[in-house]
């Protein structure tokens, strides 16, 4: 390009695709515009250089507009769009802790923090907070994470009962969000319970794509393919050649269409915890609700049904798991809920060593359990070591007895029962002429309620089938 144009492109903050029609301007020391453009449908733009001294603004309707001194341009340019949105400063806390949270809100908001058991309870109503507008980089941020200025503190209760928790924000105009929190069993109470459930927290940050890439899609480096088709062919590839072909040819075969672990080294990058979580979908009201989503939603139904039960629990989140293994230490059973995917080999062993050693239990309420590998970093943040736990750590299915197959990825269907006579059925009655159960499900294909891109409702596109 001519040193006599400046050029870029301009892009959204929260999936980082292109934005046209933004309104480009170059003004000079005295703010008098000196040229001007739009942006094109790949967000790109061009202007001729005429001073040193100038300066580029971004105009366009729904984002706030960004103004950029010469020396400081980046020649990708990321717009924030106005909307009430935050996140906190950890995925987990104890009852008593301090939480720093994070909002960006064009106007006044309110802020409630919930806990979500049978019911969606109140905890603390912190009333009004003024209009906080926050800045977002330039350029690739979601490895590094925002530096947005604190909005407020507030502290969990001393009493607060342990479970998922969200602050909920809500400003006029603009559409409710709720930042997604674990309130963790505290170290002195250990054991209140004799089961453990842990909280799927690594699956929240792997499908967490605010700033333009998760685990699963990226538009850093340009438009994202459709996840869902590239799982249906990876899933058709298992499915038809693994018959015929040896694993090494597999995988070599996936790697050459660009669906393999090595064609996409994007997904190893690291994923800060410093971004608001767009996918949990804890903004509704009842776990009675029927829904549609694999991450926090779902693991608050099972929660739910616990509390209903009368059955008492405690619980953690993965990076705690993996940070003081011997937790488990406390515990008779271990539940994995709803999603319980990504694994750090440390993790897995202090399950697997407890279970061999001390009988632990494990429920594995879980989908798709111990199937990928992941790092942590100091500050919670997270990085997918490999996409196939069996491969860099171990063997799952020789501790849960299963494993994971895209084969039918979004499909649903009932239980049914081979053995009645197994004691696990002494007080449940089974029909023998209509032997199944689980024909009807809250999780099920919902009508999406809000605007922005959610990576956490589950299925493919027309639905679960």
């Amino acid at each position: 390009m001519s040193e006599d144009v400046l050029s870029g492109a301009v892009y959204n903050c929260e999936l980082c695709t292109p934005l046209d029609g933004v309104l480009v301007e170059s003004k000079d020391s005295n703010g008098y515009a000196l040229a001007k453009c739009i942006s094109d449908i790949y967000g790109k733009w061009i202007l001729p250089k005429l001073g040193n001294e100038e300066t580029i603004t971004f105009h366009v309707a729904d984002y706030h507009s960004k103004e950029i001194a010469i020396d400081r341009f980046s020649k990708v340019t990321r717009l924030l769009q106005k909307c009430v949105i935050g996140y906190h400063d950890t995925i987990f806390s104890h009852p008593g802790n301090e939480i720093s949270c994070f909002v960006h809100s064009p106007v006044s908001f309110t802020a409630k923090l919930f806990r979500h058991g049978i019911e969606k309870s109140l905890v603390l109503d912190l009333k009004i907070f003024p209009a906080c507008i926050q800045k977002v980089p330039d350029g690739f941020f979601v490895e590094d994470g925002l530096c947005w200025k604190e909005s407020l503190k507030y502290q969990i209760p001393e009493d607060a009962t342990p479970g998922i928790y969200s602050l909920l924000l809500k400003s006029e105009g603009y559409e409710p969000f709720a930042i997604p929190l674990i309130v963790s069993t505290p170290t002195s109470s250990l054991g209140s319970s004799k089961i453990l459930v842990l909280a799927s927290t690594n699956n929240w940050q792997t499908y967490n794509i605010w700033g333009g890439r998760s685990r699963y899609r990226n538009y850093e480096d340009g438009n994202s393919p459709d996840f869902l088709n590239t799982s249906s062919l990876r899933s058709t590839i298992n499915r038809n050649l693994a018959k015929y072909l040896t694993s090494g040819q597999v995988d070599f075969l996936k790697n050459l269409i660009g669906c393999g672990d090595k064609a996409e080294k994007w997904k190893f990058k690291k994923l800060s915890i410093s971004r608001p979580f767009t996918n949990c979908a804890l903004e509704n009201d009842s776990p009675f609700e029927p829904f549609n989503n694999h991450l926090a939603a779902g693991e608050w139904r099972l929660l739910a049904w616990l509390e209903k039960m009368a059955i008492e629990y405690d619980i953690i989140s993965g990076i705690e798991l993996h940070q003081h293994p011997e937790i488990l230490n406390h515990y008779c059973c271990l539940v994995l809920s709803t999603h319980c995917e990504y694994w750090s080999r440390r993790m897995y062993e202090a399950v697997q060593n407890e279970h061999i050693q001390n009988q632990l239990w494990i429920l594995n309420f879980s989908g798709n359990t111990m199937y990928r590998e992941v790092d942590f970093f100091a500050d919670g943040s997270i990085r997918c070591a490999s996409l196939n736990f069996s491969k860099s750590c171990a063997d799952e299915s020789g501790l849960l007895g299963v494993r994971f197959s895209g084969n039918d990825y979004g499909t649903a269907a009932p239980y049914k029962v081979v053995a009645p006579n197994h004691w696990v059925f002494t007080h449940a009655p089974v029909n023998p002429n209509n032997p199944y159960f689980g024909g009807l499900s809250l999780n099920q294909y919902t009508i999406p309620t809000l605007s922005r891109y959610d990576p956490g409702r589950c299925g493919d596109i027309k639905g679960l089938v």
